[in-house]
């Protein structure tokens, strides 16, 4: 875990965005923004996916942390980890949110702008009563009526066969992949890629559409 956390400490010394001013434990760091409160950071290094199990050693006692930072920043975070990163409270992400959350107020309650965007747009339409997140890019919208559906965000300008099954073998399963920006498009081998395994390959407008059915 100290070779996650003195990675992570080099690139805020070489940068210029934050200020390195301790290292009160071996997995934990003190940086500040200009002008801000120090945050305290929990650095850990989980290969693939992050659950409640490695978080629970830094969630105990009092000295919790403000924000939690995996590298590499590739792994996935499953729903249970987020869940308790929130209920701390803390925020997590990459280096780039870390930039973020340290020049906010409280920065413990930082979100990723645009996974706010889609959770409050689900939660937020008159078809769904809950919505849970499996993982940090994929929530799963329960419905006052009809299945609940799981629904994947997939970064892409156009939407290619490659994107969705990348997204397949990411998460496991999906019904939806829906496509995080509103410009580029979807291409039809994306929507052939998603229908062969019995799902669609969607805009946030249809996403919405899609929820009311």
């Amino acid at each position: 875990m100290g070779n996650a956390a003195d990675w992570v400490a080099n690139k805020i010394v070489e940068g210029d965005d934050l200020e390195l001013i301790g290292r009160p434990a071996a997995d934990r760091l003190l940086v500040r923004a200009p002008g801000k409160d120090a945050l305290q950071v929990a650095v850990i290094g989980v290969k693939d996916v992050i659950t409640f199990d490695h978080l629970a050693p830094i969630l105990q006692g009092a000295d919790l942390p403000g924000f939690v930072l995996n590298i590499p920043s590739s792994a996935l975070w499953r729903g249970d980890a987020m869940t308790a990163i929130h209920d701390a409270p803390a925020a997590f992400g990459s280096l780039g949110d870390l930039g973020k959350a340290a020049r906010l107020e409280y920065p413990y309650l930082y979100r990723e702008k645009q996974w706010v965007f889609f959770h409050d747009g689900i939660s937020q339409h008159s078809n769904v009563k809950d919505v849970k997140y499996l993982y940090d890019r994929v929530f799963e919208a329960h419905r006052y009526n009809g299945d609940p559906l799981i629904i994947a965000m997939v970064d892409a300008y156009n939407m290619s066969a490659e994107d969705v099954r990348g997204a397949l073998t990411r998460y496991k399963k999906f019904d939806v992949a829906v496509k995080t920006t509103s410009y580029g498009s979807i291409t039809s081998a994306a929507s052939q890629a998603a229908a062969s395994f019995g799902a669609q390959a969607l805009m946030y407008g249809d996403l919405l559409r899609r929820l009311g059915k």
